[in-house]
């Protein structure tokens, strides 16, 4: 079943007024406004429920080459909120990308062990996902990449550690796997933390009830992925430090970006640093990150 639903510029003009008008690709600024983009809001069987999410997609047709990239969201998060927060949109505007909003359960995820009403009804949503995947690139010639923000990055680890491979790249934004989720298979994982975030501790002793540390969880995920040596170190903003640790085993990377603060929202934009979108993007397309986001 599908429900058209043609918002365009409504939406765009929202998310330019909380970006304050501009996102980077790499070292270009994008103007929201530029483009228009369409809303369509899906609903399918999974799991043994009918479940929904939305796609993004520009109005004009986007070639093979455009990476579809799904986002999991945080807990008790609409999907226009998780919109707003992530500013992903621009890409869309400007024929880059495709996105997709799976709707969560009564706003939750159920990581297996977390969290909310999704968690204590057992939603199967490792199926859901699994579904949606195989029905927005059936024939799996679209780069496939997924962000997921604190209970929808919880998320995204479950299915990195139950089917990988069902997703090309991985961006986590504070964010542990829980308890049993160990990733094992080399995968392309960009890791971003704060070193104030009170959910998910930056160092070994840091507050935060999510374990491990997240340096701690990096360099797990470096020795899945084989990684060796000294990563590529860069700081595009002052409170920012960006590490990726290329030439993994099977071509993975390893990304680290880590935020001086902002405790455990959604990194924005500021004169001295760039927004998580932009360094998500950067790292899904092997770009360098601008130096600011305003």
């Amino acid at each position: 079943m599908k429900v058209r639903l043609d918002r365009r510029l409504t939406r765009i003009l929202l998310v330019v007024a909380l970006a304050i008008g501009t996102v980077f690709a790499g070292g270009s600024i994008l103007q929201a406004t530029e483009r228009q983009s369409v809303t369509n809001t899906y609903s399918m069987q999974a799991g043994g429920m009918t479940r929904s999410y939305e796609t993004i997609v520009p109005v004009a047709p986007l070639p093979k080459s455009a990476p579809i990239i799904v986002v999991l969201g945080g807990i008790a998060a609409t999907v226009n909120d998780e919109i707003n927060r992530d500013q992903l949109v621009p890409y869309v505007n400007h024929d880059m990308a495709e996105l997709v909003y799976p709707v969560g359960w009564h706003r939750s995820w159920n990581a297996v062990g977390c969290c909310g009403k999704a968690s204590a009804a057992g939603v199967n949503d490792i199926a859901f996902i699994k579904a949606l995947a195989a029905r927005i690139d059936p024939d799996r010639k679209r780069q496939l990449d997924v962000v997921g923000y604190s209970n929808g990055g919880r998320m995204a680890y479950r299915m990195e550690c139950t089917d990988p491979g069902v997703f090309d790249q991985v961006a986590i934004v504070k964010a542990d796997p829980l308890p049993g989720c160990n990733v094992t298979d080399p995968q392309t994982v960009l890791q971003v933390a704060a070193q104030n975030d009170y959910a998910v501790p930056y160092l070994p002793g840091d507050k935060g009830h999510e374990t491990p540390p997240a340096v701690v969880q990096v360099a797990r995920l470096r020795a899945a992925d084989g990684c060796r040596g000294v990563g590529g170190i860069s700081r595009p903003g002052t409170t920012l430090q960006y590490t990726v640790w290329s030439g993994c085993a099977n071509g993975t990377r390893v990304g680290f970006a880590v935020y001086a603060s902002g405790g455990h929202g959604f990194p924005q934009a500021s004169s001295t640093q760039p927004a998580a979108a932009q360094v998500i993007w950067a790292f899904f397309n092997h770009q360098a990150v601008a130096t600011s986001g305003s």
